[in-house]
């Protein structure tokens, strides 16, 4: 039996009415843990066999001290997510917001004394590079294609590295998961991610399919549930040093969108046009992003699911559920 640091411990998930809190949870309670979760949705999108839900904004400072309180581990689920598109016109938006999330719940963690804190940053912390190894964090800035989103989970990490030397904080904990996919995604096309996007707009019939960018962008994608089982044993591993999270292997966002057409089973399959002559397609992103993930290997951290597979999930999940998201909260749709 694996080191089990969970066990009737009070665990805070915030942001666990997600992709990622989804799929956590449910391991949460097989090692035992009593779970609490925050979040902006409301309560019916919680899953089962929760100790207390708080629907709550955990930017404001005294709402993340109430939820702490009490609690032994906290893992960091938060962030506002969005496509490309919501970055560069929204960038007040996602900087601002990712960061006030990340330093507020950090401070009444400490605060109160919490044992164990887990942060969820991103690869969009690292520069403009295609083999993206944790120690090149700090050689270069953020892409500028990332950099809102980028510098704010950077000062994340920040905090908790000045955290560690001055509080003598030790349970801290920080993943850099690759792009993240699945169930209970944002499946609303004005802003949400690649993967969940063109699902929807697949599925509702859209013909020609339009995509941002060329198509020959390289990008690295992890199925939510794998992030789960990451963070499990991050914790229960007590790895202390900031892991990258992914497959390790990039996709063509041509290769993705076909992937998910053909996944879909629909009978008229879309012509696909890339918009290369559209003005915004001069930010189609870096040319390739893709995470080094030798590290995590070294702790038996592997991904079970495969893009194909979990494109194949993520479609039968949203055919069943999707009449559950119209209650989703949307930063964006405010």
């Amino acid at each position: 039996m694996p080191k089990n640091n969970f066990k009737n411990r009070n665990v805070l998930v915030a942001g666990g009415t997600g992709m990622v809190g989804q799929a956590l949870i449910p391991k949460l309670k097989k090692y035992g843990a009593k779970i609490y979760v925050a979040s902006m949705d409301n309560k019916n999108l919680s899953p089962k066999g929760i100790k207390r839900f708080f629907k709550t904004d955990l930017i404001n400072i005294n709402n993340c001290l109430k939820v702490t309180k009490n609690m032994d581990c906290v893992i960091n689920l938060l962030g506002i997510t969005g496509s490309p598109k919501i970055n560069f016109s929204n960038p007040g938006s996602f900087m601002m917001s990712n960061l006030y999330c990340a330093v507020n719940l950090l401070y009444a963690s400490e605060k109160n004394k919490v044992k164990r804190y887990l942060y969820t940053s991103t690869y969009g912390v690292y520069g403009e590079k295609s083999n993206m190894k944790e120690k090149d964090m700090w050689s270069h800035f953020p892409s500028p294609n990332d950099k809102y989103a980028g510098w704010a989970k950077r000062m994340g990490e920040l905090q908790i590295e000045a955290y560690k030397k001055e509080f003598k904080f030790e349970g801290l904990h920080v993943i850099r998961p690759a792009n993240i996919y699945g169930p209970f995604a944002n499946f609303n096309p004005k802003n949400s991610m690649v993967v969940a996007s063109i699902i929807k707009r697949v599925l509702d019939g859209e013909n020609p399919l339009k995509v941002w960018g060329d198509g020959k962008a390289i990008r690295d994608f992890i199925y939510a549930d794998d992030v789960a089982s990451a963070i499990i044993k991050v914790i229960n591993k007590n790895i202390q040093v900031p892991i990258n999270i992914g497959s390790g292997k990039g996709v063509t966002i041509k290769k993705l969108v076909n992937e998910i057409v053909n996944c879909s089973k629909i009978r008229l399959k879309p012509k696909i046009i890339f918009e290369k002559s559209n003005k915004s397609a001069k930010k189609v992103g870096d040319k390739k992003r893709v995470l080094n993930v030798k590290h995590a290997k070294k702790y038996n951290i592997k991904n079970k699911i495969n893009l194909s597979k979990g494109i194949f999930y993520t479609i039968d999940w949203y055919i069943k559920n999707k009449s559950k998201l119209e209650s989703r909260y949307n930063y964006f749709a405010k």
